[in-house]
């Protein structure tokens, strides 16, 4: 996994195409998975929608929604596990996001 274009990771796909799930390594060493769960388990009180969480820690995970499609629940979720690296160089989380107009 690596940091080429910017301060956010590079996600991968987990599992083949279409499976849903992604994982993305932070700049600690740190592998974060990010998958869809569809129908939510009974007692989840969380809708539909993306979880982040780190790989050894899968129980311990926040809601990404997925309200906006795959590529923003991406974007959100490198947002939440770099905003460290983010903060240490905004201009290249901007770039690297698009939204730099270039």
């Amino acid at each position: 996994m690596s940091y080429t274009h910017g301060p956010l990771p590079q996600w991968e796909i987990v599992g083949g195409y279409g499976s849903g799930t992604y994982e993305a390594e932070d700049r600690h060493g740190i592998v974060w998975r990010l998958w869809l769960v569809e129908q939510p388990a009974d007692g989840d009180p969380l809708p539909p929608g993306y979880r982040l969480a780190p790989r050894d820690h899968l129980t311990n995970f926040s809601f990404i929604t997925r309200e906006y499609g795959l590529y923003h629940a991406l974007d959100t979720a490198g947002m939440q596990i770099a905003a460290d690296a983010a903060r240490d160089d905004p201009e290249g989380a901007v770039r690297q996001l698009g939204l730099d107009g270039g």
